[in-house]
Formats: C-alpha cells, sequence, structure tokens
C-alpha cells in the first residue's frame, strides 16, 4: 500500500525533516566489514552511507576529539533508523493519529456545546416556544409550508429534556476522552493504542451502519469506508491479536545485515583525486 506517488521516497522525505543517521561519518577508522556503509579516500575526506536513505555523504575524516566511535560500532549496539515498510507504517500511524486527533476534538466541542445548552434549556425552550407561537399565529395554512422544517424543530426542543441531554453529554465527553487518548498513543507509536483504536472502531461501527441506513450521503459514506480501511490495516498490517506472526514479525522486517553489507555499485564507486 502506497501513501505517495510512486516517485517519492519516505526515507528521503524524513532524512529532510529528522536529518541523516551516518554513524560511519564519526568514527575515527574504518575496517573491511564497513565497505558497506562508508569509504575512505585518499585526499582525507569519506563517504558516508545514510542508513535511512542510502545518500552517500562527502565530508572529511573525523579528528579523535570530533569522533563519537573509535570504529563503527556493530548494528545491534546502534539505534538504526525505519526504512522501507516499517517507516511507511510509522507515517500512516500518525496520520490516523490526526485522525483520532481531530474526531477528539469535534467530540470535546460537541459536548461544551451540550452542556451549555443544559445549563440554558430552560431559557432555551422558553424562546423556542415562543418563536414557534410567532410563526404558528402570524403563517396561515396556505402559505405554510416553508416553515414546516422549522417548526418542526421547535417543536423537538420543546420535548427535550434534561436526562436525554446527559446522555448524549456523557456520550460526547466518553469519545472525545477515548479518541484523545488514541490519537496520543498512536502518534507516540505505542501498541496498547493500536489496540484501543481497533475496538473502540469496530464498536463504533454499528451506530454507522444505522445512521447509513437510515439516511446515504457523502459524508457518513466516507466515515464508514475510512473506519473500515483503518480496522483493516491496523488488524492485518500491524499483526495484531497475534495475526501474521505478531509483534515479533514486526520487528524483523528489516534486513539490516543485506543492506549495510552491499558496497557501492560500480557505476556509484566514488572516484578520489590522486
Amino acid at each position: 500500500m502506497r501513501i505517495a506517488p510512486r516517485r517519492w521516497h519516505n526515507e528521503t522525505w524524513v532524512c529532510s525533516i529528522r536529518g541523516h543517521v551516518v554513524p560511519a561519518a564519526v568514527a575515527l577508522r574504518l575496517q573491511p566489514a564497513d565497505i558497506g556503509i562508508a569509504v575512505d579516500g585518499n585526499d582525507g575526506t569519506r563517504l558516508s552511507r545514510c542508513l535511512r536513505c542510502d545518500l552517500w555523504l562527502r565530508a572529511p575524516v573525523p579528528e579523535p576529539d570530533d569522533c563519537a566511535y573509535e570504529v563503527v560500532p556493530p548494528l545491534a549496539d546502534l539505534e538504526l533508523p525505519r526504512r522501507g515498510k516499517p517507516l511507511e507504517d510509522a507515517i500512516l500511524l500518525r496520520l490516523i493519529a490526526i485522525d483520532r486527533g481531530i474526531h477528539g476534538a469535534l467530540f470535546a466541542i460537541l459536548a461544551v456545546a451540550l452542556l451549555l445548552v443544559k445549563l440554558q434549556l430552560g431559557s432555551i425552550q422558553s424562546w423556542a416556544e415562543s418563536l414557534l407561537t410567532s410563526i404558528n399565529g402570524t403563517v396561515d395554512n396556505t402559505s405554510r409550508g416553508g416553515h414546516v422544517r422549522l417548526s418542526r424543530d421547535l417543536e423537538r426542543l420543546l420535548h427535550l429534556n434534561g436526562s436525554e441531554l446527559t446522555v448524549l453529554l456523557v456520550t460526547a465527553i466518553v469519545y472525545a476522552a477515548i479518541e484523545s487518548i488514541e490519537a496520543v498513543g498512536l502518534w507516540r507509536e505505542r501498541r496498547w493504542a493500536e489496540y484501543l483504536t481497533v475496538v473502540a472502531t469496530a464498536g463504533f461501527l454499528p451506530f454507522e451502519i444505522r445512521e447509513l441506513a437510515a439516511r446515504v450521503t457523502v459524508l457518513r459514506v466516507g466515515a464508514l469506508v475510512v473506519n473500515l480501511a483503518i480496522l483493516v490495516y491496523l488488524v492485518w498490517t500491524k499483526r495484531l491479536f497475534g495475526l501474521r506472526g505478531g509483534a515479533a514479525a514486526l520487528r524483523s522486517q528489516i534486513d539490516w545485515a543485506a543492506i549495510t553489507s552491499s558496497p557501492l555499485s560500480p557505476q556509484r564507486t566514488p572516484t578520489f583525486p590522486s
């Protein structure tokens, strides 16, 4: 699943924001096994490979005081960047987190609106009753068709009671909290947040389907499609509930040994002045 045009490289984009990962550039000396990630020239410079985007960067060979390592540490001792599918999954997870954050904000706004209505329900209903009386008294039966919808909405407002508002208010608060927790957890890539998102999304689907059955709109169809896509993506790609090897399989998606053991191709082998 691609989230960008074919010529788009997530690795290059992330490196442009977070910087390159070039451990060989801060090592005092290279070893023969480092041929896949660095090459020393005879002009006092070194080509070092970014472990995320594969860009080869030329810089002077570091002085002893500027080195972080005597030699490049083993892969197991380095903080390796994500690339390929794991990096794409991380970006998608952030997009889902943004989606959940927007939902949380909308539910919070709804909760505030419901609270204000509940606190001022008596005044609002008095205003609605006065307006409804005015409409019914000034519009005769022959020209009342254009005001039917407004009259119906005002009558619904008059029959609204505090207990119904309380249920709606509590529901909005709960969903605002859940969506916000999901957003924070997904942004920080917590495994529990992925499970929470799946459970919450699955639990909300029956309500979306019921609303869609009552009235089909582009917004409702779009919301249902997006939530189904998020649900399937998290369960399948993130290997939740032990599917496709579970979390253990996620940690073995990048073959670093194969990546760092491949030197520059003959077409890209650097040349240094003599």
